[in-house]
């Protein structure tokens, strides 16, 4: 099974009522590419009241990324050249 196989089935095993996970299966190949992605995201997010939380991406390809994009964590999604981002849905969540 496939990583991206698994986590559809396990979103349908288990799903998480206030976390979205979107993965990018074609990652940008320049740096620049890529923060323009993360910073679409970021304000994507709070326009639809989900925060995004959390980053993973293979740090091999951008080794310039620090540990954090703006508030952040950014984590090595390791072997898997993908990109994966985290969203929590706040009911509360404010602009």
């Amino acid at each position: 099974m496939k990583p991206a196989d698994y986590e559809l089935v396990y979103d349908k095993a288990r799903p998480l009522s206030n976390t979205t996970t979107l993965t990018v299966a074609e990652v940008p190949d320049r740096l620049e590419d890529l923060l323009h992605l993360l910073g679409e995201a970021m304000i994507e997010g709070r326009d639809n009241h989900s925060r995004l939380t959390e980053i993973h991406l293979p740090m091999s390809r951008f080794p310039q990324m620090d540990s954090k994009f703006w508030h952040i964590p950014v984590e090595d999604c390791g072997e898997h050249p993908v990109l994966r981002l985290f969203f929590e849905t706040q009911s509360d969540f404010t602009h």
